[in-house]
């Protein structure tokens, strides 16, 4: 708040926010947004936030707004997202800690256990790479939210690959969260402090595709989709496409005039 007579700021806490008036003079107050000062009472006081969020919470929305080079502009609704992302990180990894994990560890992983595996690899990947070089906190952030999301739906949480995940999100999320990512891992029952241990390093086989969706049009409109080897070559992709169940019900006895092969991403049937 700011008196437009005298040019003086007024703190929050002296003005009723109904009828912004000055207490000494009794003048109208104006508000105005501007960069945060001591001067003009316009601060967030980070006791507050800890006090009511945790500091981890703090922490987390700082390092998320903003990359370091720019400007932060404060939003008490991102605050809560931060707080209900650390909040859903507890509720896995607590319900974790209910779950027995499968003993067979040379078994061939399920496609659900390798698109898990994968994420997992991702994250280290891109969490590494955000916090070498040029500081990229934010997105470093974001890839936490997308494993906790891979965490989440993952239909394996008996496999060591999900055990896996758990440790590798907690690794990955201490510099961020450090007193939450500690005390959870002791609840999982790790010894020793999570801060001395060793970085995850990612292999870069788990980021592997094995299949791809392909994508099958009729005269350029999307008709369905197949899950087909990523390796599979121009000629494989159409004879996929050809015998598909999507093609057949939308060809039928229609004379296919040409076929567009884009590979890795779809084929096109152009029919008459």
């Amino acid at each position: 708040y700011k008196n437009p007579v005298t040019g003086k700021y007024v703190p929050s806490t002296e003005v009723d926010p109904t009828n912004p008036k000055d207490p000494q003079t009794g003048e109208g107050l104006e508000v105005f947004y501007e960069k945060m000062s001591k001067s003009k009472y316009n601060g967030v006081d980070p006791l507050e936030v800890m006090g009511k969020y945790g500091a981890d919470t703090a922490r987390m929305f700082i390092l998320f707004k903003a990359p370091p080079e720019k400007d932060l502009e404060w939003d008490d609704a991102d605050v809560e997202g931060q707080f209900r992302f650390l909040n859903r990180v507890w509720r896995i990894v607590t319900e974790f800690t209910e779950i027995v994990t499968s003993k067979h560890k040379n078994r061939e992983l399920s496609k659900v256990e390798k698109d898990l595996k994968r994420a997992i690899h991702t994250a280290i990947k891109e969490v590494s790479e955000d916090l070498n070089g040029d500081y990229q906190f934010n997105t470093a952030v974001s890839e936490l939210m997308k494993l906790s999301n891979a965490l989440s739906e993952a239909n394996c949480k008996e496999s060591p690959v999900y055990s896996q995940g758990i440790e590798t999100l907690l690794k990955l999320l201490a510099p961020f969260a450090p007193h939450i990512a500690e005390e959870l891992w002791q609840l999982i029952g790790k010894t020793g402090s999570i801060h001395t241990q060793i970085w995850p390093e990612h292999e870069p086989e788990a980021l592997l595709v094995d299949e791809i969706t392909l994508v099958i049009q009729i005269n350029g409109k999307t008709r369905g989709t197949l899950q087909v080897p990523a390796t599979a070559d121009h000629q494989t992709l159409e004879e996929y496409a050809r015998n598909s169940e999507v093609s057949q019900r939308h060809i039928g006895d229609k004379t296919i005039k040409k076929v567009i092969v884009v590979p890795g991403k779809l084929v096109n049937f152009v029919v008459a």
